[in-house]
């Protein structure tokens, strides 16, 4: 089964045209993970809630943890890190498009100053929930990286980081065509090859 974590600003429905028809063209099931407040889905959207939701999830997806191979696009590669910590019997972990340094990426929609709390303790929360330099370096599955050479969203930097902290077996895809909303239309044959090239090995 893959299981997938979106990005901010999807929801589960932008997956169930051509993303859900390529995985069960490979004959893969498909899982993805709504957060809470987004859709349909009730309770309250946050960085944290999304987090304490993923043990639930796992548990009641239907499939052992090792037939699962977790997938996470965008902010969703954070989650999708943080369930490998979780679950590190898991089979594989895909990211996509995504991110390394979360302190860069919070950073540029709000500040320390903003939230009235120094640098250093909004970089040691940041440290406490989203670890994922030690996430992906105690991950001892396999992993593949997707990202494109023009996101200019999430900087491929991001995913040469990610690549260097995951463990063997490892693999990196960086596209030369599109950019971080749209990797997925410029690249479509060689996208979901790479992930079920990955998947079979998983």
């Amino acid at each position: 089964m893959l299981m997938v974590f979106h990005g901010m600003i999807e929801v589960v429905a932008d997956y169930l045209d051509g993303f859900s028809d390529e995985i069960d063209r490979m004959g893969f099931n498909l899982f993805i993970a709504e957060y809470p407040g987004y859709s349909y889905s009730t309770g309250k959207p946050s960085l944290i809630n999304i987090l304490e939701d993923i043990p639930y999830i796992i548990d009641n997806c239907g499939v052992s943890v090792d037939q699962l191979v977790i997938f996470g696009r965008s902010l969703g590669s954070a989650y999708a890190i943080h369930a490998a910590h979780l679950f590190p019997e898991i089979s594989g972990l895909i990211i996509e498009s995504g991110i390394a340094d979360f302190y860069e990426r919070l950073n540029r929609r709000v500040s320390a100053e903003d939230i009235e709390i120094t640098e250093d303790r909004l970089k040691a929360e940041i440290g406490r929930y989203f670890n994922i330099e030690q996430h992906l370096k105690q991950f001892k599955g396999k992993t593949l990286i997707m990202h494109t050479k023009d996101d200019r969203i999430i900087s491929p930097d991001h995913a040469l980081q990610n690549y260097e902290w995951a463990n063997k077996p490892k693999d990196l895809v960086l596209f030369e065509e599109g950019g971080h909303s749209d990797i997925q239309y410029f690249n479509r044959v060689a996208y979901f090859k790479a992930i079920k090239t990955f998947m079979d090995k998983c």
